[in-house]
């Protein structure tokens, strides 16, 4: 996780992408990197990945693991839902997960999704990959523009 947050970092500086730009992105990488990382179910923590691509008008990134198909239908709808709001509404509904109390020491509140609609300057697109009768392969698509 490190790693690749320093090697963008050294990409935007190099680059000269602004500083809210770079901002954006590093926080796009470490929610979609947590979110990885605290919500992929252990038997399949070997399924997980992540991919930042350096595009010339700005950045795509891509963050994925397989899942329980039941929990991929369930998020393809919590994304589908976020994608419709505008950023008024984001905004509201970050106040009110932030003050639910009904969230685990591992989050669950929505937070990060919702950090990464925010962030991100386009719709969250996923992409889901039946993986065999259970599970599936989930990629979550985010768009970063320069």
């Amino acid at each position: 996780m490190e790693r690749l947050i320093e090697i963008s970092e050294a990409h935007c500086i190099g680059s000269a992408v602004g500083v809210a730009t770079r901002k954006r992105l590093l926080n796009l990488l470490v929610e979609g990197l947590e979110n990885i990382r605290n919500h992929t179910p252990g038997d399949l923590a070997h399924t997980a990945f992540a991919l930042l691509l350096f595009e010339p008008n700005g950045y795509r990134l891509f963050f994925g693991n397989a899942a329980p198909q039941v929990i991929i239908a369930a998020l393809s709808h919590r994304i589908d839902i976020l994608n419709e709001m505008d950023e008024a509404d984001l905004r509201e509904h970050h106040l009110k997960l932030l003050a639910n109390e009904g969230r685990t020491e591992r989050g669950g509140a929505g937070l990060g999704l919702l950090t990464m609609a925010r962030k991100s300057t386009g719709p969250i697109i996923t992409h889901a990959v039946p993986r065999d009768a259970m599970t599936a392969f989930l990629a979550l698509e985010l768009v970063l523009g320069a």
